[in-house]
This record gives structure tokens, C-alpha cells and sequence, in this order.
């Protein structure tokens, strides 16, 4: 009997799920006539973001703030989400119609002259009972209102505990999926007015690929890549205001989770399936391996504490370098990929910014060398003219070179560089200088032994002296 009764049910709920996508596909075809595509998109991010932001693995701790949860102080990461609430309902009111807008807001007046006190609020009891795109999208921006209320009173408080942080999560969560169509824009990842391969050298390599199975799969991981990009311009530092820089990090915690996410399906569905000694294998395995030391240095460096920061210049380097970490590595990986369907793509076929990591390598081995000479100088001289262009250098490296070093040796560039900054006399600062030339030198030689510039020898000038590079240490 009960598998009658589920058979009967089957249709209804077959039927409901088509139902549902015609109204999807009817709605997006009126959002993409009336030129909101990139409002959709953004407001689609900022929901997912609310999801992902409230999972404490998608925050920027440090391991001693993710041990002691209960101990810290929410209110900053609460300002942040009422920002974006504020900015989920400007989308929500770009994306309905002016028309719409006006009728609602008319509705809500007569509903709210005629109510009685003692009954649900009418205008929102017959949002309630509405199942069109419009009707959820009013629904979600009248209890972003509601919530941006509170949440303005709740962050003046001097202490927000963990239980709070995440009841508000919790509180979005089922605002946003109160409405099935809003829940299916969601859950329902890739649509063609967002996520079509428009490269014609993607898309080419994609059609060519011989294999069923295997070309499902890469256009997979190419799709949730460009995403990937695509989710990056709003937390790209030369597109937002200052501002709402530190915004961001709701950016960075979707994308974080999202990386995740892509790996897991690399490593459990698609290598399974692909030749071990193949290529495709290698790059698919490199993946797994490489992205989250990516992610760590961004999660786990970079954006750690950028909540409380307050200093304008130190929020928007930050920004800058975790932009610039993964924009850069997921546009490698992308070419690195379509490389393997396709030897002689180049990164400017896909990207017209590429840099490649040769060009990258370069760079980082010329501006250590250059450091070096900066070292050198002050050794050299002695005074206080010397070392002020010396730190001057090193702070210049450590916003823009950095990050091209492996990332096991960025804790050791940092505490020279604040032991440098800090030092009180000429004399101390000269014997930290020794030991930071051998640091550099080693370094210098580190990235000359990368494959990628093998048989590429230093222009001159800027190879460090060899009796520099040996001293170890």
C-alpha cells in the first residue's frame, strides 16, 4: 500500500518540479529583456554567501580564535552581513519591475489600513500563498528590512557571542528558501544567462573531446572555474568602494566553500574514472593537491582579522593580495586544463590579463635580487638614509612580490620584515641585515631552481654574488 500511495504521489511532485522550472526559465527570460542579468547574479552570490559565511571552516581564524569560539566578540561579522542585507534589497528592488514595486508598495498600504490587530498581517499572508519569482522576491526583501532593523540595534551592543552570530544564520537561512523558486535559483547552480562558455577556445576544446563522459566532466570543471572568476570581481579592490571593502569576506567564505566543494568532486567523481598515467590525471590530481595551499593562504594569512582592522590601507592590500592569490590560480588551473585537450592554447587566448607563471617567476627572482642590492647598500653606507630605502623595498616587496613565493616561506619573509620595521637602532639593524641577505640569497636560489626557469639564466646585474647564496642558514 504505501508504495501506492508513493507511486500516486510521484506525479504530483514530477509535476510540481516542471511547474516550478517553467516559472524559473519564464523569469529568467524577463530578467535577461529587462538588462538585470549581472543584478541576479550578484543577489544569487550574496544569498549562497549567506549560507557559506556562517560555517566557521569558510571564516578567516586563526587557529587560536577557531579554538576558542565562544570567546569571541561576533559584532564585526554581523556589521558585515547587515551591509550586505542592505544591498541584497537594493538588488531585490533593481530586479522587480518598476511597476511591480509600485504595486506592492500600494498593496501594503491598503492591506495594513484594513488589518486587524488581532490577525496575520493580510499583505503578507497572500505573499505567503504566491509561488511566482515576484511574490518571493518581494517576501525576501521585506524580511531583509526587517532584519536590517535588528540587526542595527544588535551590533551597537559592546558583545556578540557565538549563539547569536549563528542564530542570525539560521534566521537567513530559512528566509531565504521560504520561497521554492528562490531556493531553486540557488540549488540549481548553472544557467545559461550566467554560466554559457562564450571562449571560443574553451568552448572548441570542450566540443572535441571525444569521450561522453569525459567531456561532461571537464565542462564541468571549466563551468565551476569561470564561477569561481566570475564570483571574484565583486571582491576585486579596483571595482569596489572603499567603504565596503571588507564586505569581501563574505566573497572570500563562498568561494572558499565553493572551491572545496569543486575538489571533493575532482577527487570522488571524475579521478576515478580517468587514466592514472594520464595527463589529464596529473593535472586533475595537481589540483587536489595545489588549490588549498591557495586557499590557505588566503583564508589563513591574508584575511585573517580583516574584520576589526581599521586601518583603510591595510583592509585594501589585503583584499588585493587574496584577489590577486586566486584569480591568478584559478586562471592557471583553467589553462592549464584546456592545455591538456589542447597543447598550443595559450593563457591569452582565455584571459587577456594572463600572466603566466614563467613571467611571474621572473619577476619574484629580479625583485630579490633587486632587494638584495637594497641590503647590500645599507651595509654598505650605514645611515639612516640607506635604511629607510631599505625598509622602504621591503615593504614594497611584501605588498606586491610576496605572494609569488611558496607559501612555506611566507612566515619567515614576515617576522624579518616586522623585526626590521621595529628595530630601534643602526647597529641592530645591520646584524639583522646579515642574516635577512642570507635569507633573500637562499630564496634567490630557490626560485632559480624552479623547472620553469631552467636553462634561463638571471639577466646581469641581477644574480646575487655566490659567496652571498652559500651561507647557509
Amino acid at each position: 500500500m504505501p508504495s501506492e500511495v508513493a507511486s500516486e504521489d510521484r506525479p504530483d511532485r514530477e509535476l510540481r518540479s516542471d511547474f516550478l522550472r517553467g516559472q524559473m526559465r519564464h523569469w529568467m527570460d524577463q530578467v535577461v529583456a529587462a538588462g538585470k542579468t549581472r543584478e541576479l547574479f550578484e543577489l544569487e552570490m550574496w544569498l549562497r554567501a549567506f549560507e557559506r559565511f556562517f560555517r566557521i571552516k569558510n571564516q578567516p581564524l586563526s587557529e587560536r580564535e577557531a579554538k576558542q569560539l565562544a570567546l569571541r566578540n561576533w559584532s564585526e561579522e554581523l556589521r558585515l552581513v547587515d551591509n550586505v542585507i542592505r544591498r541584497a534589497v537594493q538588488l531585490c528592488t533593481a530586479i522587480l519591475t518598476e511597476d511591480q514595486v509600485n504595486l506592492t508598495r500600494f498593496d501594503k498600504y491598503i492591506e495594513g489600513y484594513l488589518k486587524k490587530d488581532d490577525l496575520v498581517d493580510p499583505y503578507i499572508e497572500k505573499l505567503l500563498r504566491q509561488t511566482t519569482p515576484e511574490a518571493g522576491l518581494t517576501l525576501l526583501r521585506d524580511a531583509f528590512e526587517d532584519l536590517h532593523v535588528l540587526l542595527t540595534d544588535l551590533v551597537r551592543l559592546s558583545r556578540i557571542p557565538y549563539a547569536t552570530f549563528t542564530s542570525v544564520g539560521r534566521i537567513l537561512y530559512r528566509e531565504i528558501r521560504r520561497s521554492h523558486l528562490l531556493a531553486l535559483l540557488i540549488d540549481r547552480k548553472f544557467k545559461p544567462i550566467h554560466d554559457r562558455i562564450t571562449n571560443p577556445t574553451v568552448a572548441a576544446l570542450i566540443r572535441a573531446v571525444p569521450d561522453d563522459h569525459a567531456r561532461r566532466q571537464a565542462a564541468k570543471v571549466f563551468l565551476e572555474l569561470f564561477r569561481l572568476l566570475h564570483y571574484l570581481e565583486f571582491a576585486d579592490p579596483e571595482k569596489v568602494a572603499e567603504e565596503d571593502l571588507k564586505n569581501t569576506i563574505l566573497v572570500f567564505a563562498l568561494i572558499t566553500s565553493e572551491t572545496r566543494l569543486l575538489l571533493a568532486y575532482i577527487e570522488r567523481r571524475v579521478l576515478r574514472y580517468v587514466d592514472a598515467e594520464s595527463r589529464l590525471h596529473e593535472i586533475y590530481d595537481s589540483f587536489v593537491y595545489s588549490l588549498p595551499f591557495e586557499m590557505k593562504k588566503v583564508i589563513s594569512t591574508e584575511l585573517v582579522d580583516i574584520s576589526v582592522a581599521r586601518q583603510p590601507d591595510i583592509v585594501r592590500a589585503r583584499v588585493e593580495n587574496s584577489h590577486g592569490i586566486l584569480k591568478d590560480c584559478f586562471q592557471q588551473s583553467l589553462v592549464q586544463l584546456a592545455q591538456v585537450f589542447n597543447p598550443l592554447v595559450q593563457g591569452h587566448d582565455i584571459f587577456a590579463d594572463f600572466t603566466a607563471k614563467f613571467e611571474q617567476s621572473v619577476e619574484l627572482r629580479e625583485q630579490l635580487a633587486r632587494l638584495v642590492r637594497v641590503v647590500r647598500e645599507f651595509q654598505s653606507r650605514r645611515d639612516e638614509t640607506s635604511a629607510g630605502e631599505m625598509k622602504e623595498a621591503i615593504s614594497r616587496f611584501y605588498d606586491t612580490d610576496m605572494k609569488y613565493l611558496m607559501y612555506r616561506d611566507w612566515s619567515g619573509f614576515e617576522l624579518f620584515f616586522i623585526e626590521i620595521l621595529k628595530c630601534p637602532s643602526l647597529s641592530a639593524l645591520l646584524q639583522i641585515s646579515h642574516r635577512f641577505e642570507t635569507f633573500l640569497s637562499t630564496l634567490h636560489r630557490e626560485v632559480q631552481k624552479r623547472s620553469i626557469l631552467q636553462n634561463r639564466s638571471s639577466p646581469e646585474g641581477n644574480e646575487p654574488p655566490a659567496e652571498a647564496a652559500g651561507d647557509g642558514g
